[in-house]
């Protein structure tokens, strides 16, 4: 054994964050949000990015994964009311909350990092929206997403992105005893998307969203979590109170 061998056993200690995998408590607060009217900035792009598709006049199959309170199918299906929208996410609450409030839509308990929980079929546009910034690593979930999409269709990826190739991964928290550490701001790089992504799909692109544009808010919100527009040169940058700032892409990734 090494010197660095040593050093690195001493040094070791157990990390005091929680997984990446699974349900946060902090999600429950989507059950006091009404989805009617919960519109997230990032909606409109990535209908308009979903429309793209061959199907979009038609009967398209489309997936949300994460849905929260289905606030993002709601916004679909008063757009496009001839698409099959569907949805999961691994809080059986805001399943229940979601079916309850449109049962025109499919919804169900699933975690994308566990394949058995996922739905049997195919779709042609399956959406991740910021969840990925959940996740430690690519292979936990991206390769289950890709499963998901029907030959010719697409996965689209919004949230935190590096251009630069750098990745970063971290925890935060509410500054007060007991809070839980928890995921979420992860920021990987185009780079690590690359590696990835070669030879399971067959074209992506990035596309780097101006968010000063989209209709975020540019003063602190109540939560010193949430998201709102820091000001750069730019114009592409979110942040919330831990002072970290990212910039926010849709992956257009084709199967």
């Amino acid at each position: 054994m090494t010197d660095l061998d040593q050093g690195a056993e001493i040094y070791t200690m157990v990390s005091p964050w929680r997984g990446a995998e699974g349900a946060r408590s902090m999600d429950l607060r989507y059950l006091d949000r009404d989805p009617r009217s919960a519109r997230r900035p990032y909606f409109e792009p990535v209908l308009q990015f979903a429309a793209g598709h061959e199907k979009s006049e038609g009967a398209l199959r489309l997936l949300d994964v994460g849905c929260a309170n289905g606030a993002f199918i709601h916004y679909v299906l008063t757009r496009k009311p001839n698409w099959h929208t569907s949805g999961i996410d691994v809080v059986p609450e805001l399943i229940d909350a979601a079916a309850a409030s449109f049962p025109s839509a499919e919804f169900a308990v699933g975690n994308i990092c566990e394949p058995d929980s996922l739905p049997a079929g195919q779709f042609d546009v399956v959406t991740v929206l910021t969840l990925a910034s959940h996740f430690d690593t690519l292979d936990a979930w991206l390769t289950h997403v890709i499963g998901l999409v029907a030959q010719g269709g697409m996965a689209l990826i919004y949230g935190p992105l590096n251009p630069s190739p750098v990745d970063l991964v971290c925890r935060m928290r509410y500054a007060h005893k007991g809070a839980e550490w928890l995921p979420g701001w992860n920021v990987l790089s185009q780079q690590t998307y690359d590696s990835f992504l070669r030879g399971k799909a067959n074209s992506w692109t990035y596309h780097y969203l101006p968010v000063a544009d989209l209709g975020y808010p540019l003063d602190d919100p109540a939560d010193e979590l949430s998201s709102r527009v820091v000001p750069a040169r730019d114009g592409q940058r979110l942040g919330n109170s831990s002072g970290l700032t990212y910039q926010m892409s849709c992956i257009e990734i084709h199967v």
